[in-house]
């Protein structure tokens, strides 16, 4: 009887112990959790939900970059890390993914742009904004432009989608029209699997993953594919209109993506094709190639994209500094004053100064006076705002 019960005692010590192991375990796990959460930059309230944004640098004009579909701020690091001595540079998640809150549906790219406009206004980020779009993302800034052009001080497309892809045989859509349905039993929802790319930034891998694996950001991912086509039509009705004269970058990758056979042949051609057609968004665009990269060039060539980043934010300063002289000394011809074009540097990012004394600004006659003060202010600038 004695043995039963020392064994019985024995038994309850353990589970006691077990027990308090448990609880210890799951404290442990609480606080690193909570330490996890933190998270850089901000989170804004737009007045439906809060989405999150990550600002460093300091410098105008404000660079905003918008992610793929499935992407969201971490990703760009690296980007953020090479330019943030030039100049501010934003990331920031849309609804749905990484800390933002879930977003009223559908996702679309015309939702998406009057939620940025609403959080750069939140956030206080002061303009003019040169915005950058990878992938999906290029519909998202292309769309932003239109509605408040006074505000872009230009455009950087990443592998950007194009509004006309889905009218191409390569790349129509055969399956039925989204539907405004929850996602939470879908088959498909069940079966995503986030791919972390082998060049994302190393220290953030973990952190990506279990944003990337949350049930918000799946059911945003859907949405936002499912309303993808709806999307490039949204923006294909806002592209009539003249080219833009602040500065287009167009970055392009250089690796195959699609299968080896006739139909990825053909993707292949027509995708190269649709890159060359976003070249008419501009007046003067830059297209530079990837060669070494697949989709996510910001990701396998970061220091290519930092620099072509950098070169369209130098000419927006300088298309700035052009404006703010004919506005300051009422000069009506342009052609009167020639300052230094801006050209890309593989080497540095060293593109925002200007030597001043290395130029002549006067290339018609000009009132005498008025040269004298626009001279002096130029040379007491030195730089670009």
């Amino acid at each position: 009887m004695r043995k039963y019960k020392a064994k019985r005692l024995n038994v309850l010590h353990f589970r006691l112990i077990l027990l308090l192991l448990l609880i210890t375990a799951l404290s442990l796990s609480i606080n690193v959790q909570a330490k996890e959460k933190a998270y850089p930059g901000q989170l804004v309230n737009i007045g439906s939900h809060r989405l999150h944004i990550n600002c460093v640098g300091e410098g105008s004009p404000s660079v905003i970059i918008d992610s793929g579909i499935g992407g969201f701020s971490l990703e760009w690091f690296k980007i953020q890390n090479n330019l943030s001595k030039d100049v501010r540079v934003c990331s920031y998640d849309r609804a749905g993914y990484g800390w933002s809150d879930p977003g009223p549906r559908p996702r679309t790219t015309a939702r998406i742009a009057r939620e940025l406009r609403a959080l750069l206004t939140e956030a206080k980020i002061p303009g003019p904004y040169l915005l950058v779009g990878h992938s999906f993302g290029g519909y998202n800034i292309r769309y932003f432009a239109s509605e408040h052009p006074e505000l872009v001080a230009g455009l950087v497309f990443i592998d950007s989608s194009h509004p006309e892809q889905f009218n191409t045989e390569e790349f129509k859509r055969v399956e039925a029209k989204p539907v405004a349905s929850k996602y939470q039993n879908s088959f498909r929802l069940r079966v995503i699997r986030p791919i972390i790319s082998e060049n994302y930034p190393r220290e953030k891998m973990h952190m990506a993953y279990r944003l990337m694996t949350t049930l918000k950001s799946k059911m945003t991912l859907l949405n936002e594919s499912d309303y993808m086509e709806i999307s490039a039509k949204q923006v294909a009705t806002r592209s009539s209109h003249k080219p833009y004269t602040f500065p287009v970058v167009i970055i392009t990758r250089g690796k195959r993506v699609w299968p080896h056979n006739e139909l990825g042949d053909r993707r292949e051609q027509q995708w190269s094709n649709l890159q060359n057609d976003l070249e008419n968004i501009g007046i003067k665009p830059d297209h530079f190639m990837a060669y070494n990269s697949g989709h996510v060039i910001h990701l396998d060539q970061p220091e290519l994209v930092s620099e072509d980043i950098l070169l369209a934010v130098n000419k927006a300063r300088r298309q700035i500094f052009e404006d703010e002289l004919i506005k300051k000394f009422d000069i009506r011809q342009a052609s009167h004053f020639t300052l230094p074009e801006v050209v890309a540097n593989k080497t540095s990012y060293e593109l925002n100064t200007v030597n001043f004394d290395k130029y002549l600004i006067l290339d018609a006659p000009t009132h005498q006076t008025m040269l004298d003060h626009a001279w002096l202010y130029l040379r007491n600038r030195k730089s670009f705002p």
